[in-house]
């Protein structure tokens, strides 16, 4: 069967060239012959050649008479010859074989149409598209069709409706190009592109699809048409002679191309005249409603044609139209005198006493503004004696009579206005708010006198009374915070007046400051699409945005106006915005470090208080409290009741320390509620000067306020301020929940655990990374922690002398405790030297008094080895951290240590200093201690401490640049060693080449300079064996790596340098061993230099919340001096930590190298 048809279908395809009316498809990509016989169903359609539909549809019965495509256009030719039981048949088969098809349902759509019913419903859609009512329309037409069109002129017929709905011509245009794809050659089809790309400023595409016509038979005389008509509709210039002659080139010959020269003929000749050429501009920009570029042309069109009275008139309507009512008299008086025997000349009269009414009623309403009732009611008794017949005359006198409260003599004027002219909803709604001020039924009694016809005309009226009385309670509800209460009433006053622009901005006023950002921005979207060009939607819409500090685009809406035509506010807002880029710039250079820029930037501007209130804040912010003082104190001199600027003022006598005055202050300031951002700084002054119960209290006001508000900035800054203040009182919990406060009040997500909540996201602005800092710190010092870390490290050198190995077992645990984190210290320590090298079993190394002459030998404690337990208590916190323990009981020599450290800032640079007594843990006989092992000696030395201070400083304001520097001075003593004194300077500099909250990598300069009294770095009796020398000089360059994600954190670095050094010589027993010795050499000075590195990285991982792992290493490398280091340590946290993982990890430090 198919094979049958197959072959049947390519016999007919090889017969097609020679049958009339048929072509055989050209070369090109293969097409089947039910494809190409389908396309010419489709152009005989387009182009009413219904025999080539009827030679192809025979064919394809032959071929596939099945096909849905064939079916329905066998359709469509039934009902096009009338035969309706025919199409109904073929309707039937269709239904049977594509149920479901696009084909099927466009056939029954066509059926349709054939009944009654369908073309009444066609007609009465077409009847509302005629009489402009195009939403009903487009709603019939929808209701009909349903989207699915029978054939291409129906379609055309819906798309050329939507194209005249404002807002869906792009669609519309879309549409119609599909529909040409579909069905080539419809001339409607591309008439109506070419009009729309016309309409849609695309004059190069309207004209190459005018061309396209012009080439058919049927569309080149409508194409002429409009092609003339679009080139006709414009001024008369060079670019309209061009379009005529490309239109000529087209239309060469018959009555398109002679009327197309007569117009080009008539159009040169006018052009050669420039003063024609300037009057015919003017003219036509008037009639396109052009007003600022109407009036330039009129005014150069007047000075060479200075008496020409349709000129003047011109003038006269287009400066009526700027709303220049007084120039507009004078211009159209001109008219009149000048064009008597004009047939404009009742235009004229009428539009001049048109303007002298409305410019004498405007005169009246200005006086009245400004408080001139005399005045007023001049202006208004000479607008009714220019016009008696209008009403807005008698309705300013009505109310030049409430100005005088003269309510009996309002009415009267009002009730004359309405018997002049009951449709002007002006005077309604003057009697109707006087009416409603004696009572709701004395105006509702008012309207219901009024004949029923117009109490139909003001139904209006009656939505606008209602809509006021809605917008009355909105705006009591809005006073309240109550926003969306408030919403829902501005809502339904805006379902009653939907035209109200002010009741829309009130609605996304409502609905931003109540959280519904999206909605408020698409009600003032909708808005600006239902209004588009009036200038009070664009000032509304503008106003909007700015409030959304969404500056340029508040611009840019108003910028959709010519200025001549804004209006006093706009011209207003427009100043504000400009001001508000300035300062945006000025706050954008001082955030780039450029200060000085921003203030020489705000000096350039017009002195205000803004500017000076700017001015103090940044100097309050870089701590120059005394100008900020003097600069709050000006505005206060100019504006005495400026809040901003006495509470600016009460916060720089806090930065002076002037606590007294600024207790005072505070006492003065209005016991009034403020707004919420001022009450908080003023509850900040009270904590400032000491009264933090009266600070707490202030604080608790502002929560009630703030927990009915939405989220934002003033509200997170509440919460968090109160949270800083309870934590400093010692209440953790409940600063805990005002953080979860401040963070939702953020926008930071509030359903996760708060230490998740805490992690740092590169978006954050600075509030978001205040409040999560703040959390994170007071989470952690809340946090009770236990770990256990294994330390291993190694030094090489000579067996039982130097060489040192370390084993330390650490167990830390930290509980919260006052405001800081207290915790309990214990170290298992166990360390080695290894074992000299015997002969005869004695050994006579540089060690003791071995190999001293007298000593007697040393052939006992052969293996340098000691093992103790150290203990330790502190306490830290942000500024203070305190501690005291020992070195490990059981080694040799035990010794108390401990410190105190003590931070602040002093400005920009952050302070240390400290006080500590320390062990030097460089080996063991400097740590642990250890026994002469001679015969004749045999006492303990050893066990080394430094006792003093030191003073460290830095600078690193989060940039990219950073110093540090600590100097110090210390005593260092020990059991039976020479006392010594050490004093050491170091420095250094890094620069941040990534700087982000997840990663960041350094580069730097390091430098250390060190002094020793005494060289006592060997391990003879009465030496420390610690590394001692005179002058010691380094310089390395450090690089760290750190990084880390949800679960990791590394710390991975490394660095090269140069050191040089000095010793001077030592006597070799700087103390006595407890018998004469043999002898007592003095060791050579000595000096070096060299060069070494080092590499070491950490890392930790979270295993859980609770659990944590982490190891480390350390290696380095430098002459004589070649340490190995290495760790793992387990951390438990009990109430679990789900925030940013430590940047580089925390592992333990030995107690013993506490700085």
């Amino acid at each position: 069967m198919n094979n049958a048809r197959v072959l049947r279908a390519g016999m007919l395809l090889g017969a097609l060239s020679a049958l009339p009316g048929l072509a055989a498809p050209v070369d090109g990509p293969e097409v089947s012959p039910v494809e190409w016989l389908l396309s010419q169903v489709r152009t005989g359609e387009s182009t009413n050649k219904y025999d080539l539909v009827q030679q192809s549809l025979y064919r394809l019965e032959k071929i596939d008479p099945d096909n849905p495509q064939v079916l329905a256009a066998r359709l469509r030719l039934a009902l096009r010859q009338g035969d309706i039981p025919k199409a109904q048949m073929l309707l039937e088969q269709l239904k049977k074989v594509a149920p479901d098809s696009a084909a099927t349902r466009e056939s029954a759509v066509g059926l349709t149409l054939m009944s009654s019913d369908g073309r009444q419903q066609l007609q009465q859609a077409r009847l509302l598209a005629t009489s402009g009512r195009l939403a009903e329309a487009k709603s019939a037409y929808d209701a009909l069709f349903g989207g699915v069109f029978p054939d291409a002129n129906t379609a055309l017929e819906y798309w050329r409706l939507l194209a005249r709905t404002p807002g869906q011509e792009s669609v519309a245009y879309q549409q119609l190009q599909a529909l040409e794809q579909r069905y080539p050659g419809n001339i409607g089809v591309e008439l109506q592109i070419a009009r729309m790309a016309f309409d849609q400023q695309q004059p190069e595409q309207a004209i190459a699809q005018l061309k396209k016509l012009a080439n058919s038979n049927g569309g080149r005389a409508a194409a002429a048409d409009l092609w003339l008509q679009q080139i006709n509709d414009q001024p008369v210039s060079d670019s309209s002679v061009a379009q005529l002659n490309a239109y000529l080139a087209v239309f060469t010959d018959g009555d398109a191309h002679q009327q197309g020269a007569d117009v080009l003929a008539k159009q040169q000749a006018q052009l050669a005249d420039p003063a024609y050429r300037e009057r015919m501009r003017g003219l036509a920009l008037v009639e396109a409603g052009d007003v600022n570029n109407a009036m330039a042309a009129l005014s150069r069109a007047l000075k060479d044609n200075p008496n020409d009275a349709e000129l003047m008139g011109a003038m006269g309507q287009t400066q009526a139209r700027a709303g220049h009512r007084d120039a507009a008299v004078l211009w159209l008086e001109r008219a009149v005198e000048a064009g008597k025997q004009s047939t404009l000349i009742g235009k004229w009269q009428s539009l001049l006493q048109t303007n002298r009414y409305w410019l004498a009623v405007e005169q009246g309403d200005k006086a009245l503004a400004q408080h001139d009732v005399e005045g007023a009611e001049r202006a208004y008794r000479a607008a009714q004696k220019i016009d008696s017949t209008d009403s807005y005359a008698l309705i300013g006198l009505g109310d030049v009579a409430m100005a005088r409260k003269d309510a009996a003599g309002a009415e009267l004027f009002w009730q004359h206005a309405l018997r002049l002219d009951a449709t002007n909803t002006t005077t309604v709604r003057r009697l109707a708010g006087l009416y409603q001020a004696e009572s709701p039924a004395r105006v509702m009694q008012f309207i219901s006198t009024l004949p029923a016809g117009q109490q139909r005309e003001m139904a209006g009226t009656l939505r606008a009374l209602r809509s006021d009385s809605l917008r009355a309670e909105a705006d009591a509800l809005a006073r309240q915070n109550k926003w969306p209460q408030a919403a829902e009433k501005y809502r339904a006053a805006l379902a009653l007046q939907p035209d109200d622009v002010w009741l829309s901005y009130r609605l996304a006023s409502a609905l931003r400051d109540g959280g519904a950002i999206q909605q408020a921005d698409a009600q003032i979207a909708t808005l600006q699409q239902q209004h588009p060009g009036d200038a009070t939607a664009l000032y509304a819409a503008a106003l909007y945005l700015s409030s959304r500090d969404n500056d340029d685009a508040a611009l840019a809406t108003l910028h959709r106006l010519p200025e001549t035509q804004w209006n006093s506010n706009m011209h207003e807002l427009a100043d504000r915005l400009g001001q508000d880029k300035i300062f945006a710039s000025a706050e954008a250079l001082r955030a780039a470090g450029q200060e000085r820029a921003a203030v020489t930037l705000l000096y350039q501007q017009p002195v205000s208080s803004r500017r000076d209130l700017t001015l103090a804040d940044w100097a309050l912010a870089r701590g120059d409290a005394q100008q900020a003082l003097e600069t709050y104190q000006q505005v206060l001199s100019r504006e005495p009741d400026s809040g901003d600027a006495a509470l600016g003022r009460i916060e720089a006598l806090v930065a002076l320390q002037r606590t007294g005055e600024a207790r005072q202050a505070l006492e003065q300031q209005p016991a009034q509620p403020n707004s919420l951002n001022a009450d908080r700084r003023a509850a900040l002054a009270w904590q400032a000067v000491g009264e933090t119960t009266q600070a707490a209290v202030r604080f608790a006001s502002l929560k009630q306020r703030a927990a009915s508000l939405p989220p934002s900035q003033d509200k997170a800054l509440v919460f968090r301020d109160a949270a800083r203040l309870e934590r400093a009182q010692q209440q953790p919990e409940i600063a805990l929940a005002d953080y979860r406060q401040a963070m939702t009040a953020s926008g930071i997500g509030s359903g996760e655990s708060i230490s998740r909540a805490t992690r740092s996201q590169e978006q954050d602005d600075w509030l978001k990374r205040s409040i999560r800092s703040d959390t994170a710190d007071l989470y952690r010092q809340r946090e009770t922690t236990l770990t256990v870390q294994q330390d291993y490290s190694r030094n090489k050198g000579t067996a039982g002398v130097s060489d040192f190995t370390a084993h330390t077992t650490m167990l830390q645990a930290e509980s919260p405790f006052a405001d800081g984190r207290g915790f309990f210290r214990l170290d298992r320590v166990d360390v080695s030297a290894g074992s000299f090298t015997t002969r005869n079993g004695s050994f006579d190394e540089q060690f003791g008094s071995c190999d001293d002459a007298s000593s007697g030998g040393c052939s006992r404690d052969a293996s340098q080895r000691a093992e103790g337990t150290a203990l330790g208590v502190g306490w830290h916190n942000d500024r203070w951290s305190a501690d005291l323990g020992t070195t490990p009981l059981g080694f040799e020599v035990t010794n108390w240590t401990g410190g105190l450290s003590w931070k602040t800032d002093v400005r920009d640079l952050g302070v240390t200093l400290t006080a500590s007594r320390r062990p030097i843990a460089s080996s063991l006989l400097s740590y642990a201690g250890a026994r002469d092992p001679s015969a004749n000696g045999g006492k303990s030395w050893g066990g080394v401490v430094a006792t003093g201070g030191s003073i460290g400083l830095s600078y690193d304001q989060g940039g990219a640049h950073g110093v540090w520097g600590d100097i110090s001075a210390h005593q260092i003593t020990g059991k039976n060693v020479a006392d010594n004194s050490r004093e050491r300077l170091m420095a250094g500099y890094y620069y941040k080449l990534i700087n982000s909250d997840n990663r960041r990598a350094t580069v730097g300069l390091n430098s250390m300079l060190w002094h020793y009294q005494k060289d006592l770095s060997d391990y003879t009796f009465g030496q420390g064996g610690y590394y001692s020398p005179q002058q010691y000089l380094s310089f390395s360059v450090p690089v760290t790596w750190r990084q880390r994600t949800e679960n990791w954190s590394f710390d991975l670095g490394g660095s090269v340098s140069w050191s040089h050094s000095k010793t001077d010589a030592q006597q070799r027993y700087p103390v006595n061993p407890g018998f004469t010795l043999a002898s007592n050499p003095v060791s050579a000075s000595s000096t070096g230099s060299g060069t070494g590195y080092t590499l070491q990285g950490v890392v930790e991982r979270r295993i859980t919340p609770d659990w944590f792992i982490g190891v480390g290493v350390d290696i380095q490398q430098a002459k004589d001096y070649t340490p190995s280091h290495g760790l793992i340590y387990v951390r438990y946290s009990a109430a679990g930590w789900e925030g940013d993982l430590d940047m580089p990890p925390q592992p333990l430090t030995p107690y013993a190298d506490f700085k």
